[in-house]
């Protein structure tokens, strides 16, 4: 049988099982080849190699994440951590079940608070540049602004590295 994650999906990028790694990684060269090839477009990249770290370690498992940033770091990638006040999470919800086909996810809040952790203490761990983007009460427009003039600041726009 085909193996499925908890909400009976297929291997990703993200909970693939051990015996899986390898195409992972291989999917991950890819995607960076296409970056290196194309590396003066501008890229946002959601979930990427810090939500799969976070995902194996919760399974007992290492993702060494230093190869893939070893790629990305000279084609200028940053990491853009959008976190909420703990707080914030129950509107937050409301919101997401008016979209969400698999409503039951979101019951147990506690969860995202502490995949947020997670992913806080995984951007500290990266190499690359990170932004932690408080998105609790700000428009599209403003946060759109932050990580703009962040990466201005930062000189990351569409230099030669």
């Amino acid at each position: 049988m085909e193996w499925s994650d908890e909400r009976g999906l297929g291997p990703n990028l993200i909970t693939f099982p051990p015996e899986h790694e390898e195409k992972a990684l291989e999917a991950y060269r890819t995607w960076i080849r296409l970056f290196e090839l194309h590396r003066y477009y501008t890229w946002v990249v959601d979930r990427f190699h810090l939500s799969t770290a976070v995902h194996q370690e919760r399974q007992e498992r290492t993702f060494d994440i230093e190869q893939i940033e070893r790629r990305l770091l000279p084609l200028g990638f940053a990491v853009v951590l959008c976190t909420r006040t703990p707080e914030s999470f129950a509107a937050a919800r409301e919101e997401r079940l008016r979209v969400s086909a698999n409503p039951s996810q979101y019951d147990d809040l506690d969860v995202f608070v502490r995949e947020q952790d997670a992913l806080r203490e995984a951007a500290a761990r990266s190499a690359l540049p990170v932004l932690e983007l408080d998105v609790t009460n700000r428009s599209e427009a403003e946060l759109t602004d932050v990580v703009t003039d962040w990466y201005v600041a930062r000189n990351l726009l569409h230099q030669d590295h």
